[in-house]
């Protein structure tokens, strides 16, 4: 009797393959070799000529998602990978550690149950068909607005691989609306701290101008003012006592250079 890989499984990697068309295939596998058909495995045929087992290469593919997918499914007994296992004989999701030949790093095992084995329910859910919000936000980048493809659409119809259509906002848009709204406030604030601290700065500045002016009149005052002065006083002894209570600390080397003149 001929071989065939169960229609459950055989849909199962038909789903993967069709999602991820330039996955590595390197490491697939369903019947087993000659040392897997001297045991027990499930990768031999069973009576009816089914094999209940498929290795999936890890390469190419999103791993995660898929084996989210496998347990979710009612064929699955268990999956094993990365030297881990979950069954359905202590609840799918529930992970223990594998402790078999093969560490399943380069693959990841899955096995259905016989009951289940001609099962023709899809394995990926419509919420697995559409895009996550990382692939999304890819398509609507940098890159794709510089190109001005989706910049000014508020919404994008995606085509997921099942061949319907998903619309859905453009929450690369609206984000990017936002950001330049914010922007234009930030930049308006700054221009009026601009301003406002311009004004303050001249108003000081007016200040110590006025200031400055005062200084300079009332020592031209003063300067006149003793001029005055040392005309009115008759002696030498009047002026040198003025010039003492004008010059204070710099009168005596004041009057030294007096002399040498």
């Amino acid at each position: 009797m001929a071989w065939f890989l169960n229609p459950a499984l055989t849909r199962f990697r038909n789903e993967v393959n069709s999602r991820w068309p330039r996955r590595d295939k390197t490491s697939d596998g369903t019947i087993g070799d000659a040392a897997h058909q001297e045991t027990d495995s499930d990768h031999n045929p069973d009576k009816d000529g089914s094999v209940d087992a498929w290795d999936m290469d890890v390469d190419g593919v999103d791993v995660p998602k898929v084996i989210n997918a496998a347990i979710r499914h009612e064929s699955i007994q268990y999956v094993i990978y990365n030297r881990r296992i979950t069954s359905r004989s202590w609840g799918l999701g529930t992970w223990r550690p594998y402790t078999g030949t093969s560490p399943h790093t380069e693959h990841v095992h899955f096995n259905t149950r016989q009951s289940h084995e001609r099962s023709t329910k899809p394995w990926f859910t419509e919420e697995d068909d559409m895009f996550e919000a990382r692939d999304r936000d890819a398509l609507t980048s940098a890159n794709f607005r510089a190109l001005g493809l989706y910049q000014d659409l508020d919404k994008i119809t995606f085509k997921i691989s099942n061949g319907s259509t998903r619309v859905e906002q453009n929450v690369a848009k609206a984000a990017r609306v936002a950001l330049e709204q914010k922007m234009s406030a930030v930049l308006t604030a700054l221009a009026g701290v601009d301003e406002a601290v311009a004004a303050q700065l001249r108003g000081e500045f007016d200040q110590i101008d006025a200031g400055l002016a005062d200084s300079r009149a009332a020592i031209d005052t003063v300067d006149d003012q003793v001029i005055d002065r040392l005309g009115a006083v008759a002696t030498p002894e009047e002026q040198a006592d003025l010039l003492r209570a004008v010059l204070g600390d710099r009168a005596k080397e004041v009057g030294l250079l007096l002399s040498q003149g």
